[in-house]
């Protein structure tokens, strides 16, 4: 299925900008690390079709790799820790106000923090959001 492939090639994407920071940060990865990583890479570019299941697997094995190995922050939006912090002094938004979807995308609500209204994630469109506030 197309929409499946698109899937694929999105975390082929995120999967590359992790190691392309990993290697530009000079980062040493423990074993399990580098396994979780290549198990992700190996999911990802296997020519079986990329299933649900699949999916599941490469986001836990990402995941594992980003909670093991430290100096990672920013990493997974392909963007510098100075990056990071001019964007976020740019937009004047303070802690609080940053979130993310149920699929690891970075988003923030503006006035004071809390959100009002439901929405969707603008890379994946996974529900964001909601009327508690």
């Amino acid at each position: 299925e197309f929409g499946r492939e698109v899937t694929r090639l999105n975390f082929l994407l995120k999967l590359r900008i992790l190691q392309g920071q990993i290697r530009k940060k000079s980062i040493h990865l423990n074993d399990l690390a580098k396994a979780n990583l290549d198990s992700a890479e190996r999911r990802l570019t296997e020519l079986a079709p990329f299933t649900e299941n699949r999916e599941e697997l490469v986001k836990q094995a990402l995941e594992k790799v980003k909670k093991l190995t430290s100096g990672l922050t920013g990493a997974v939006i392909g963007i510098s820790d100075e990056e990071r912090i001019q964007v976020v002094k740019a937009m004047e938004l303070t802690q609080g106000h940053w979130f993310t979807c149920p699929n690891g995308h970075v988003y923030a609500i503006g006035d004071c923090g809390g959100a009002t209204m439901e929405s969707t994630c603008p890379e994946c469109h996974a529900r964001i959001g909601g009327g508690g506030h």
